[in-house]
């Protein structure tokens, strides 16, 4: 179980960082070719490439005829000890620790950023008015969001910029932008040990306000002045808000990149479709490109007819035939996948299919999996090691 978790944690960071990559290699030029909100749109690229990774390569692995193993002494037996995988369970416990600790600095970040808008007190439109005013505008939450004024809302900003300013929150609660904030942070959390995850999840919040600023002018192309002067206004020192989106995201330069946006002139809709579709294509292209680059299992060479060196007796299965089963009789089908080894043994075996569902038949067999030894040469002979096979196992309670 650690390894396999070692190994998806290793295949999905990487698609990860080859997805985030590509995406910082291509957010400007997209920007400039189409618009702010096609450049956001690229950075589906990476959820995608990393679910792609996952997927399973069509197998070309032969069957061998069912194994019956019979239980014969299911109430007497011990249980066989469990190979031990002390490195991997070390390397999971360690993962599991930064990201325990990562998960706290940002909720730490999320509590001092509630703290500082002090008091919520609902306002008009289901607006929520901070105690404070130095915190906000932001919208707060991920599964049930909410826009978050500051205390001074009226008297710092006139009603055009309000009405712009609320136009920004409102494209963020209706694109649902702090779920994503949120599953970005869920991945610094995930990912911690990939410093490209960190960079990716900072650089997704820029996009994000840039793609917001797009959408704004957009509804209001007549506003660029009023909407700079209210991003001026608008800069405050205020804590992260891991969870949320908090306009506008900190730094000099991003109010500098912000403020040239505006002067940009608007493209055509013709143009910002082609632009999402090329976003589009390039996720897809991605995604496909990470499934495809997976090792290719190789044909296996495998007999139908095996020479078995050693295999469970009926002790081996009685020791981990699961309890549950053992008391109402029941017996259980497993297919186990395995690699032969250059001795014979078994190695790398999981589980592809169990009958029934979550009786504990699959976690049974792969205990008693390195009892399996195979000849050199089946009875045919031919060499069997190298191979990938799959083994039909009934497990079988004596009547």
């Amino acid at each position: 179980m650690a390894a396999d978790l070692l190994d998806t944690l290793v295949r999905t960071n990487l698609a990860a960082a080859a997805a985030i990559l590509l995406v910082l290699l291509l957010r400007r030029p997209v920007r400039r070719l189409f618009d702010a909100r096609a450049a956001y749109a690229l950075w589906l690229t990476v959820p995608l490439a990393m679910a792609a990774s996952l997927l399973p390569r069509p197998e070309a692995v032969a069957m061998l005829e069912p194994l019956t193993l019979t239980a014969d002494a299911v109430a007497r037996a011990a249980p066989l000890p469990a190979i031990p995988g002390l490195i991997a369970s070390v390397l999971v416990a360690a993962w599991l620790g930064g990201a325990l600790f990562v998960g706290g600095m940002l909720a730490r970040r999320q509590a001092h950023f509630m703290a500082a808008l002090g008091r919520l007190s609902p306002g008009e439109d289901g607006v929520l008015r901070a105690e404070h005013p130095a915190v906000g505008p932001a919208v707060i939450g991920a599964l049930r969001p909410r826009i978050v004024t500051p205390a001074d809302f009226e008297t710092r900003f006139d009603a055009e910029e309000r009405a712009l300013i609320l136009s920004h929150e409102g494209v963020h609660l209706s694109r649902g932008d702090g779920l994503v904030n949120a599953l970005a942070a869920a991945m610094q959390c995930v990912c911690w040990f990939n410093p490209l995850v960190h960079v990716a999840a900072r650089t997704l919040r820029i996009d994000q306000e840039l793609a917001c600023d797009a959408a704004v002018l957009a509804r209001h192309p007549q506003q660029r002045r009023r909407y700079a002067g209210a991003l001026l206004k608008a800069q405050l020192d205020a804590p992260m808000l891991p969870v949320g989106c908090h306009w506008p995201a900190s730094g000099e330069h991003l109010l500098k990149e912000r403020i040239a946006m505006l002067k940009s002139p608007l493209p055509a809709p013709s143009r910002r479709i082609a632009g999402l579709a090329a976003a589009a294509l390039a996720s897809l292209t991605a995604a496909g490109a990470a499934w495809a680059i997976q090792p290719a299992p190789s044909p296996a060479r495998v007999t139908a007819a095996p020479v078995w060196i050693s295999r469970p007796d009926g002790a081996d299965i009685a020791s981990v035939y699961p309890t549950g089963a053992a008391a109402q009789k029941l017996a259980g089908n497993v297919l186990m996948a395995c690699h032969v080894e250059q001795d014979g043994s078994l190695s790398g075996c999981k589980v592809l299919r169990e009958t029934p569902v979550e009786a504990g038949f699959g976690e049974a067999v792969l205990k008693v999996a390195h009892r399996f030894q195979m000849a050199a040469t089946d009875r045919d002979g031919q060499p069997t090691a190298g191979t990938d096979v799959r083994i039909p196992i009934r497990f079988v309670v004596p009547q």
